[in-house]
C-alpha cells in the first residue's frame, strides 16, 4: 500500500491509506495519558485508541461505528461515537499491524492502517469522515466532474428569472432521500381542476392538461414548458403550483424555489405554495430557509396536518432547524394527539434537546411521545429505531436490544433498524446474529443507493436538458 498522498507533516504521521477511502490524522506523544493506576498494574498491557469522528467542516459525527482490525482482517475491537463524535477502544494488541475502519450510514466508509501500534502504547485519532456523494465526486476526475457542473452552473431562463444555478438536491444521503420524499409529496398537492378565470381560462388550462399528459408521458421537460406557457397566459394560483411542483418534482431545486418564491408573492394565503417553496428550499440546501416556509403555512391552517409533517421529515434529517419547527410540532402534538406521526415528530423535537442539554426530564417525555406513537401505529419502525437510541443512550442495552428488534419486525425494508439491530446484537455478545443483520443491512443499503443514483441520473439529464435551452424561454 502506497502513502497518502499528501506533503510536509502528513507523510511523518506513519499513516497508511487502504484504497479508496478518506483521511485520518494520527497523533503520538505524551500529552495522550492513557493509563490509569489501576491499569498499570494489569499483567497484560492494554493499548488505547482514542479520539474523534467530524466532517470536513468540523461537525462531530455521532452514533458512528468504529472498529479496530487485525492483520487477519478480524475485528478484535469495535465501539460508537458518542454525541460529540468522540471514542475509546481499549484492547490487548499481540500484533504490529492494524486497521481501523469507520462506518455511518450516509457517509464513505473510512479505513486506514495504524503504522506501528503496539501494546502498552496510545494512539489518539481525528477521524474526517466524508458524505457519500462528497466521496464520488472527489474520487472522479472525468464524467463526475461535468455532471456536477450541470448541477451548480446550469444556465437556462424560464418566466422572468434568469441564469439560475442549477440547483439539484444538495447534502448528505439522509437528506437527499428526506428532499426526494418531500418533491414528491409537494408535488402531489397538485390538483386536478382547471382553477382558472378570464377570458383566455380555456387556454391555459389547455397547456396545463397537456403539461400533465407530458409528466404521465414522462417528458418532464415537455411538462415544465407547457406548465410555463399556462403561467404565462394566466398567472393563476394552480398554474404556478403545477409548473413549480414539475421542476422540483426532478430536482431542479434553485428554479423551483424562484417560481414558488413568486407563486407566494401573488398567493400569501396559498399553504401549498409555502409548502412547495419550503420543500424547494430544502432541495437546495437552505434548511432554515425552508423550516421558516413550512412554518409560515401551518400558521394558515393549524389544522392542515401537512405542513407540519414536512417539518417533521426536516426535524429528522436535520440537526438545527429554526425555533418556529419545535413550536409548530408541540402545537401538532397537542392539537392532534392521536396522530402518531405528531407524536413522533415532537418525541424527536424532545430528543434531540434532551441530549443537547442532557436534560432526563426531556429525553423522558422524549421516550412517552415514541411510546404513544408505536401504541397508535405499530407500523411505525423508525420509531422503534429513536427508541432503541434512547435506550442505549441511558444503558439500557436490553431494552435497546428489544427496540431495535421491535423496528425490524415492524420496518423489515429499513437498512437502519437492521444495522441498529446487528450493533445490539454485538453488544450483547450474539456475533452470529449481529453479522446476519449486518448482512441484511448491507443488501438493504445496496438496494437503496441504487434507487438513489437512479434518482440523480435522472435529476442530471433533467438538468442538462435544461441547460440546453430546451424548456421554454419567455419572449
Amino acid at each position: 500500500m502506497g502513502r497518502l498522498g499528501f506533503r510536509g507533516a502528513w507523510q511523518c504521521l506513519g499513516v497508511r491509506r487502504i484504497p479508496a477511502i478518506a483521511l485520518v490524522v494520527l497523533l503520538n506523544g505524551p500529552g495522550f495519558g492513557l493509563h490509569s493506576a489501576a491499569e498499570a498494574q494489569s499483567k497484560e498491557p492494554e493499548t488505547k485508541v482514542e479520539g474523534n469522528v467530524c466532517t470536513a467542516a468540523g461537525a462531530a459525527v455521532a452514533d458512528a461505528l468504529v472498529s479496530l482490525v487485525n492483520g487477519a482482517e478480524e475485528k478484535v475491537a469495535e465501539t460508537q461515537t458518542d454525541g460529540d463524535g468522540k471514542f475509546v477502544i481499549t484492547v490487548a494488541l499481540p500484533g504490529k499491524h492494524w486497521l481501523l475502519e469507520a462506518r455511518k450510514d450516509g457517509f464513505r466508509q473510512v479505513r486506514v492502517e495504524l503504522a506501528g501500534l503496539g501494546e502498552g502504547e496510545g494512539r489518539h485519532c481525528k477521524v474526517v469522515m466524508e458524505t457519500s456523494e462528497q466521496a464520488k465526486v472527489g474520487a472522479d476526475t472525468g464524467e463526475m466532474s461535468k455532471t456536477m457542473e450541470y448541477s451548480d452552473q446550469a444556465n437556462f431562463t424560464i418566466a422572468g428569472v434568469r441564469d439560475w444555478s442549477g440547483g439539484g438536491v444538495h447534502g448528505s444521503d439522509v437528506k437527499v432521500r428526506t428532499s426526494e420524499t418531500l418533491a414528491k409529496e409537494a408535488a402531489a398537492l397538485k390538483s386536478n381542476s382547471a382553477n382558472s378565470l378570464g377570458g383566455s381560462a380555456s387556454d391555459a388550462s389547455a397547456h396545463r392538461l397537456l403539461g400533465d399528459a407530458k409528466e404521465k408521458n414522462r417528458d418532464a421537460v415537455g411538462a415544465v414548458s407547457e406548465y410555463e406557457k399556462a403561467v404565462k397566459i394566466e398567472p393563476s394560483e394552480e398554474n404556478y403550483f403545477a409548473w413549480g411542483a414539475e421542476l422540483l418534482l426532478h430536482r431542479a431545486g434553485v428554479a423551483a424555489v424562484e417560481v414558488f418564491k413568486k407563486g407566494s408573492l401573488a398567493y400569501p394565503k396559498s399553504p401549498r405554495m409555502l409548502a412547495g417553496l419550503g420543500a424547494a428550499y430544502f432541495a437546495d440546501g437552505q434548511y432554515g430557509e425552508a423550516a421558516e416556509r413550512l412554518c409560515e403555512a401551518s400558521d394558515l391552517n393549524p389544522q392542515d396536518p401537512v405542513p407540519h409533517l414536512f417539518l417533521g421529515k426536516m426535524e429528522k434529517a436535520t440537526v438545527d432547524l429554526p425555533a418556529c419547527s419545535a413550536a409548530r410540532l408541540k402545537r401538532f402534538a397537542s392539537e392532534q394527539p392521536e396522530n402518531a406521526l405528531a407524536n413522533e415528530y415532537f418525541g424527536l423535537v424532545l430528543w434531540k434537546e434532551g441530549r443537547r442539554e442532557q436534560s432526563s426530564i426531556e429525553i423522558q417525555e422524549a421516550e412517552d411521545y415514541f411510546k404513544k406513537a408505536v401504541a397508535i401505529d405499530p407500523s411505525l419502525g423508525e420509531v422503534y429505531v429513536q427508541l432503541g437510541m434512547l435506550y442505549k443512550a441511558r444503558g439500557e442495552n436490553h431494552e435497546a436490544l428489544r427496540a431495535f428488534q421491535s423496528a425490524v419486525k415492524a420496518s423489515p425494508k429499513s437498512s437502519d433498524a437492521h444495522y441498529q439491530l446487528s450493533l445490539a446484537y454485538r453488544r450483547a455478545g450474539n456475533a452470529e446474529k449481529s453479522k446476519r443483520e449486518m448482512n441484511a443491512c448491507a443488501e438493504l443499503r445496496r438496494s437503496e443507493d441504487a434507487e438513489l443514483e437512479k434518482e440523480r441520473r435522472q435529476m442530471r439529464q433533467f438538468v442538462t436538458m435544461l441547460k440546453g435551452g430546451q424548456a421554454a424561454k419567455p419572449k
